[in-house]
């Protein structure tokens, strides 16, 4: 967390006390081109599912999260979740088979501890199957949540989420598609795409009137960005790629072609909330490096005048500000501002580059940076 004291000193420990606290807001993208937003909010009040329009973004609602409550379980096992499902799982969601890393053998009905890698305890589950039968399935509930230190809504289990109609996003994931501000008829380059929130609210805002090329480093995570265009229904003039996007400009006939680029590459992650998984500082060096190979090649990817947005969900200054300033002074960009008021959050300079940060302390929002830049 040293980094972490780069950026706000005095108030660092204040600062981790609340990244392991979620907001007080769970966000939505509601899909505007299948449905209106009042629309959706009247259709979750039907369900009896309280959702509000967010006041500064168009296509953002909002739930209400309530806790912290005392977790009592008299488990008789454990099993392991993923760092995305343990965030859910605090949150009251139940547990779906791709979320589990480990279990101990149960049978069906027993309640179990459901605990991170670092054995972090974060709900109380009954399992809905046994051991057996969940190894025979890659998909599906495997149990469900009865004790949580906090409570939302159960989108997934919504029908507008069914239908496709909204995507579970953070309200600064949103907004950063709309600081990208894509526009019909481009060529448009996501870098990191999986799981898809960022694709396809770039086909959504573009009413899929751009070409969107998508790549992520694996099969697996390419299969997830297409499953999540598919429920939306946004799978709309994009081409998905499962390839190491480092070397586009080598092994792509993308050089100098392209309008716009977004990066949001695999960082720490020291902005979730709530935050169930630690790093150490070399983690912290290591993955700064491997960002800037992304930025390298948006450099080659896109033609004069082109724009990249970077985004991350963490809050080090080496994963964010030093790696822009080092875009600025070392590859040639232009830091410049976006077309829209970026709403909720604090507005920074930082060796003559500008950025946006979200901040818990600001808002209660989750740890987030945003920064735009020109070719």
């Amino acid at each position: 967390m040293r980094d972490l004291s780069r950026v706000y000193g005095s108030l660092t420990d204040e600062i981790i006390r609340r990244l392991h606290t979620p907001p007080k807001r769970l966000y939505a993208r509601v899909n505007t081109l299948r449905a209106s937003r009042s629309d959706i909010i009247a259709k979750l009040k039907r369900e009896g599912v309280m959702a509000y329009p967010d006041e500064q973004v168009e296509d953002a609602i909002y739930f209400e999260i309530e806790g912290p409550f005392r977790v009592e379980c008299q488990a008789t096992g454990r099993v392991v979740v993923d760092s995305r499902t343990a965030v859910s799982l605090m949150l009251g969601a139940n547990l779906y088979r791709p979320g589990v890393v480990w279990a101990a053998r149960f049978n069906k009905g027993d309640i179990v501890l459901a605990v991170t890698r670092e054995n972090i305890v974060v709900a109380c589950v009954e399992m809905t199957i046994s051991y057996s039968e969940m190894l025979r399935t890659s998909r599906g509930l495997v149990g469900v949540n009865v004790a949580s230190p906090y409570k939302a809504p159960k989108l997934a289990e919504t029908s507008v989420y069914l239908e496709g109609l909204i995507h579970p996003q953070s309200l600064p994931s949103i907004v950063t598609s709309h600081v990208l501000n894509p526009r019909r008829g481009e060529l448009i380059v996501d870098m990191n795409a999986a799981p898809g929130g960022k694709t396809s609210h770039i086909i959504q805002l573009t009413r899929g009137g751009a070409l969107v090329v998508a790549f992520d480093r694996s099969i697996g995570k390419i299969k997830m960005l297409q499953s999540t265009l598919s429920k939306l229904h946004l799978d709309l003039n994009v081409i998905t790629v499962p390839w190491d996007s480092r070397y586009l400009h080598v092994d792509f006939n993308l050089r100098g072609k392209v309008s716009r680029v977004l990066i949001d590459p695999p960082c720490s992650n020291l902005g979730v909330r709530p935050l169930v998984e630690s790093k150490k500082w070399r983690d912290v060096v290591n993955l700064s490096e491997y960002q800037k190979q992304f930025l390298k090649t948006a450099r080659e990817l896109l033609k004069p005048g082109g724009v990249l947005v970077y985004s991350t969900c963490t809050l080090t200054l080496r994963e964010n500000e030093e790696n822009i300033a080092y875009a600025v002074e070392e590859l040639g960009f232009n830091s410049v501002e976006p077309a829209i008021t970026v709403p909720y959050a604090e507005k920074i300079s930082y060796r003559g580059v500008v950025a946006y940060r979200y901040s818990p302390l600001l808002h209660d929002m989750p740890g987030y940076f945003i920064a735009l830049l020109q070719k």
